[in-house]
């Protein structure tokens, strides 16, 4: 594996509900790679379900509000490292961070 390193920080392919959430790399072998997500389950994975621990300006995602915990369709407005401004579709918006962006990536 020449791009991605153990301890880094992904967004991970999850089969249960084809979304893509935060997780990071435990371990890394020749064709397979050991992640933990943040929600604490550990499974192994290959390199192409794994997603920068990114996501840039007018990107459609989902978010997890401080609202209510639930996820809901966001824009991002800006990003900023860690730090993600995201506008809901009720146009309110929130500082928030990668760690609650989940998404979708159609086939």
């Amino acid at each position: 594996m020449e791009y991605w390193n153990e301890g880094d920080r992904v967004y991970a392919y999850r089969d249960e509900d084809d979304y893509f959430y935060p997780a990071t790399i435990l371990e890394i072998t020749e064709e397979d790679i050991f992640i933990r997500f943040d929600t604490g389950e550990e499974e192994w994975t290959e390199e192409e379900f794994l997603e920068e621990y990114a996501v840039a300006a007018d990107e459609e995602v989902e978010c997890k509000a401080a609202k209510d915990g639930e996820y809901h369709d966001v824009a991002v407005l800006e990003a900023d490292g860690d730090r993600v401004q995201v506008k809901f579709e009720d146009g309110s918006t929130e500082w928030t961070t990668l760690s609650n962006i989940r998404f979708y990536i159609e086939a």
